[in-house]
């Protein structure tokens, strides 16, 4: 990927103050690495058309006072609420070092087990963390499906063929088994349960009031001779 070039300018205003950088439409950022720590001030409509091309992956070449400097982007934070960029950070590096970087998958073709069996993609994996020269991290690395048959299939670690100077890290090499997208089978379709009729015979009475016997007896709406005695 070819260099992005950047203009920025030493930072001077600092914790609390950097608001009145924003308002200004500016970007407060900051560089770590080769030269140290320092705090920059980029042009916020220049980084945010920069960053689109650039993403994480691509080196960005600032100047900064007649001074370049090749970084990657390592975090931009953002306002929760406005989504306002607040601050950018950058990883100054060495074209002529090996870095890692974490490169994000991109899904191409369709997999025909989705069309004749209903099948469901499941991408288990979005990225991967490769390790080569800055100039050779690739923006995305693509995963073809369209060979993807039958309910079960995937694609493995181990069957991407990364570009020419593009290692797996020694990480990413012990799961090389793992499986980036699978084809799992339709989600069940849930059944109905018909509730069944009941007919009146079958429903037993719990609370039913017992029949009167001419003595008296248990369930007799007439007191017994005992009672009476006792009322008496």
């Amino acid at each position: 990927m070819q260099n992005i070039e950047l203009k920025g300018e030493e930072r001077k205003i600092f914790k609390k103050k950097t608001q009145s950088i924003r308002d200004e439409g500016n970007v407060p950022a900051s560089i770590y690495g080769l030269n140290g720590n320092f705090s920059i001030t980029l042009n916020k409509k220049v980084f945010v058309k920069t960053f689109k091309e650039a993403k994480y992956t691509g080196v960005i070449k600032i100047d900064i006072e007649g001074k370049e400097h090749n970084v990657l982007v390592q975090e931009i934070q953002k306002h929760p609420v406005t989504d306002e960029i607040l601050n950018v950070s950058f990883h100054e590096i060495s074209l002529t070092q090996k870095v890692k970087a974490e490169v994000p998958f991109e899904f191409v073709g369709e997999a025909p087990a989705v069309k004749t069996y209903q099948g469901v993609v499941l991408e288990n994996l979005h990225e991967i963390e490769v390790e080569c020269l800055p100039t050779h991290i690739p923006k995305n690395i693509e995963i073809d499906i369209s060979n993807l048959n039958e309910i079960g299939d995937n694609v493995l670690l181990k069957d991407i063929k990364l570009p020419h100077g593009v290692e797996f890290t020694a990480e990413e090499e012990e799961d090389l088994e793992t499986a980036i997208v699978t084809i799992a089978p339709p989600a069940a379709e849930e059944v109905e349960e018909t509730e069944e009729e009941v007919s009146p015979e079958d429903v037993e009475v719990i609370n039913e009031k017992p029949e009167v016997n001419e003595e008296g007896g248990e369930g007799s709406t007439e007191p017994n001779s005992k009672n009476k005695e006792k009322s008496e």
